[in-house]
């Protein structure tokens, strides 16, 4: 061999060394679009949250597919449809991500399914319009549990437990909270209690003492609330408390967090509302994840972060599994055909990609934060 030929045979084998490194190492680039600022930046901090501790446990013990790391990239949907659908557009085709996950108010994501619809591996957390996944994209699941699945446990507690004898209520006019109407509508009827007012209004509102006070002449003996923006929703109940109140209050379920209940300075104490998790929780497997992000984050969990860190763990072992991080029908079949693991039990997606918890929380706001009243076994 020449002296030329020494360095020239040095540089390709280094290049294919470095080359070999560099394809080991090589990130799956998890997607996540949430509301990172806006009326719904609360849902997005408990979205980075949640992501960031499934993240760490996974590269922890070693990564997937013969040790690739997980990568968590985001974008700002902020809050919006227009927001989510340049987020996810930026995810596929900027950032390169292998999976798009995140997603927290309905409008948003049933607007980002749209872009990612048979292009991408779409695993919406939190979102819970039945919309979404009634499309029958074959690369869309949801975590969270849909408005029906929520509303049949909690519609329920309302009108065999709570009782009234007539209910008013007030939502913005989304899909979302058409879908808790039509929902409520349908309880109260088969249950001979009288819908007495329906009011909307617009996303921009932020002065509710007209239809408040449209209510409050009704005399209802319920006053139900939909309303998924915390920062918009923690105002509606403060100007509730100023005008005096109803005899019954509740939330729609599903939508109260933390980052609900500080800004609302205690004027949400009363309501009732209810959830597909809470500490303390039933499982041993909620009590590891809730120890793992207290000893994170030095407070406890919400079902935010719940569902983003099922999310994760979702798309990772799936394409572990399946042994391929692009092959979006492969990793599909595999999500359908086995049943995964989580805090909350064991999570199985039917043939629309839709998970259903194993339990289903009635909760009462007290002093600030959420108390159990009744925990109903749902599988």
């Amino acid at each position: 061999m020449s002296r030329r030929s020494i360095p020239i045979a040095l540089t390709i084998a280094a290049g294919l060394l470095a080359g070999s490194s560099a394809f080991a190492a090589d990130p799956v680039r998890i997607g996540i679009a949430a509301p990172l600022s806006g009326a719904a930046a609360t849902y997005g901090q408990d979205v980075k949250r949640g992501a960031e501790l499934a993240a760490e446990e996974i590269n922890a013990k070693g990564g997937i597919l013969n040790g690739r790391k997980i990568e968590l990239v985001y974008e700002d949907d902020k809050g919006s449809p227009q927001g989510g659908v340049a987020a996810v557009q930026k995810l596929m085709s900027i950032d390169r991500a292998n999976a798009v996950t995140g997603g927290t108010n309905s409008s948003v994501v049933l607007a980002e399914s749209s872009v990612t619809r048979n292009r991408i591996l779409h695993v919406n957390a939190a979102a819970q319009a039945d919309a979404i996944t009634d499309q029958g994209s074959p690369w869309l699941f949801q975590v969270n549990n849909t408005v029906s699945g929520n509303s049949k446990a909690f519609n329920s507690y309302i009108v065999n437990t709570m009782k009234p004898k007539t209910v008013a209520y007030m939502g913005e006019n989304t899909e979302f909270n058409k879908t808790v109407l039509d929902l409520l509508k349908e309880s109260l009827k088969a249950a001979g209690i009288e819908l007495v007012n329906v009011s909307t209004y617009d996303a921009d509102t932020t002065d509710f003492t007209s239809i408040i006070t449209k209510i409050k002449s009704l005399n209802p003996d319920l006053l139900y609330v939909s309303d998924a923006y915390p920062a918009r929703a923690a105002q509606l109940w403060k100007q509730i408390r100023q005008l005096g109140g109803f005899p019954k209050e509740a939330m729609s379920p599903g939508v109260v967090s933390p980052g609900m209940l500080v800004p609302a300075e205690g004027a949400m104490d009363g309501v009732i509302t209810g959830e597909i998790f809470m500490v303390p929780a039933p499982t041993e497997k909620t009590k590891a994840f809730i120890d793992a992000y207290v000893k994170k984050y030095n407070v406890d969990p919400g079902k935010g972060n719940l569902v983003i860190y099922e999310s994760v763990h979702l798309i990772a072992a799936a394409m572990d599994k399946a042994g391929t991080a692009t092959d979006y029908a492969k990793i599909s079949k595999t999500i359908r055909d086995n049943v995964w693991p989580s805090p909350r039990g064991e999570l199985k997606f039917d043939a629309k990609g839709r998970a259903s918890a194993p339990y289903f929380f009635i909760q009462q706001v007290k002093g600030g934060k959420l108390t159990q009243l009744e925990a109903v076994k749902t599988q």
